[in-house]
């Protein structure tokens, strides 16, 4: 998401290129400008992610599929999932797969926007602005699921996720450099200021309406706009987003403070609790929020949530927990033998064979340490090869960048690998023999980069292949290397092996 000045003079000619550039005048130009020039990529994250529906058979492997488009929230995802929040008797977590069937479908998913919101949010105009907000949406979020857990609600997780979305307009607004941002920035900081009227006196309307306004034109959900309506009455699941986003506003005040101690009397009633375990409880939860947050990157925010005394002197950043994840990763032995083990043992029963491929590809990306890897499959004519699955390339140009005619004379070097059965390491300058099979197509796909492809087979017969390069990075291949990506190939071809005798 760009932090960019919204108000750049007009083109000349004015027309619409002057109404997408200059500073939004009212709530619907705030609406437009910040889905179509503000934050068009977190809202595709957001919409890709919350919109794969839970209740279809195949919603685990889609989810799976969308986080590993993107390596960096792959690895981060990871990292969160084996923290003592989450992983509680579950033993490491080494696939996002595995994570799916270890953690639960709403869990990862929650998990993924979290970091979305990291990702795309922390780096706006207003960064002051932007950590206190996304401190407020974090503790909301995490004080909210505990309430719909203690109240038995059928999905905690989607609780959680309305709740942290609640703020995406404030942080939407702050995220953007404007005129209208340095003006209610001023306002706020008047002492004993009303923000709502603050916000109606110089945007004419408030940053709640904001949210409302993107959550209806990104599609984030029902329960989401029941809690911007503030349609609580009845409905469970809205007040506990109410309750927690009440009490992560007015704990910035002190947890002493009277309205904090009479709001936790109501929630005390709400959950059926003595007051005494509602306060240890919300305490708890604020302190879980602190390193949650921290865990997904948002140190500076995690550093704003209010603490109670009981849990200040726990709130020390562990150096692991503020390191951010190495851009290239490098080969890791034990790594591999865990996700070897995985796939090993997801064959001794029925399993998703498009999971299967996914975990393999994260064995290469990953455990190997390979900057590029992908599974590309041949059409039922067998003519064409286009990629299906892949990691470290750009999710939307890698299907029609990695697309090959494998029957056409001259031969190329992915049809020669389909025809000869036989894993390749292609190193044109050790083999001049190879060189006529690189062709301007492949070139302009794999450079000067050596890689690795191995055939994947059913019935003795090609169906698709394994390839990876580290040509990101430009760091060499090596025979270590060769082997533990055969190893990972070798364990698809068994699956699929497995899977057709079991039809």
């Amino acid at each position: 998401m760009s932090g960019d000045d919204l108000e750049t003079a007009p083109e000349a000619g004015g027309g619409e290129a002057e109404k997408t550039r200059r500073t939004p005048r009212n709530f619907a130009e705030w609406v437009e400008v910040l889905s179509d020039k503000g934050m068009p990529v977190f809202a595709r994250t957001v919409q890709e992610i919350s919109g794969v529906a839970g209740d279809r058979e195949s919603s685990a492997a889609e989810l799976a599929r969308v986080i590993l488009q993107d390596a960096s929230m792959t690895a981060r995802m990871l990292r969160v999932a084996n923290s003592p929040i989450y992983s509680a008797g579950v033993r490491g977590i080494s696939t996002v797969s595995r994570a799916v069937v270890l953690l639960g479908f709403d869990t990862v998913r929650s998990l993924c926007l979290s970091i979305a919101v990291i990702d795309s949010l922390q780096t706006g105009a207003q960064k002051t602005r932007m950590a206190e907000q996304m401190a407020r949406s974090f503790h909301a979020a995490i004080q909210a699921r505990s309430f719909a857990e203690k109240r038995g609600d059928r999905s905690p997780e989607e609780v959680f996720i309305a709740t942290l979305l609640c703020g995406i307009g404030d942080l939407a607004f702050w995220s953007i450099k404007s005129e209208q941002a340095q003006q209610l920035n001023e306002a706020l900081q008047v002492p004993g200021v009303d923000p709502a009227r603050a916000e109606k006196k110089v945007l004419g309307f408030e940053l709640a309406e904001l949210s409302l306004g993107l959550s209806r034109q990104w599609h984030l959900g029902e329960l989401l706009e029941n809690a911007l309506e503030k349609k609580g009455g009845k409905n469970p699941r809205v007040s506990n987003i109410e309750y927690a986003r009440e009490l992560a506003a007015k704990a910035e005040n002190g947890w002493d403070a009277p309205e904090v101690k009479k709001l936790l009397g109501r929630v005390a009633e709400a959950l059926y609790l003595p007051v005494e375990a509602v306060s240890d409880l919300v305490h708890h939860n604020a302190a879980e929020a602190a390193k949650a947050t921290r865990n997904f990157g948002g140190g500076e925010a995690a550093r704003l949530i209010p603490l109670p005394a009981s849990a200040r002197q726990d709130d020390t950043p562990s150096p692991a927990s503020e390191q951010q994840q190495p851009e290239f990763l490098e080969p890791d032995p034990m790594l591999q033998l865990s996700i070897l083990r995985d796939l090993s043992s997801m064959m001794g029963g029925k399993h998703d064979i498009n999971l299967f491929l996914e975990m393999v590809l994260e064995g290469v990306f990953r455990g190997v340490g390979m900057d590029r890897t992908l599974f590309a499959m041949l059409n039922p004519e067998r003519t064409h090869l286009r990629a299906r699955y892949a990691l470290g390339w750009d999710r939307n140009d890698m299907r029609e960048k990695f697309a090959f005619d494998v029957v056409s004379r001259p031969a190329n070097i992915f049809g020669h690998v389909l025809t000869s059965r036989e894993p390749l390491w292609a190193r044109v300058d050790d083999d001049p023999r190879l060189a006529p099979l690189i062709s301007a197509e492949v070139t302009a796909l794999t450079g000067d980069a050596q890689f690795f492809m191995m055939p994947v087979e059913v019935n003795a017969k090609p169906i698709g292949l394994f390839y990876a390069d580290r040509k990101l990075s430009g760091r060499p291949l090596d025979e270590d290397s060769f082997t533990a990506f055969k190893h990972f190939c070798q364990q698809a071809n068994l699956a699929l092996a497995y899977s057709r005798r079991d039809r």
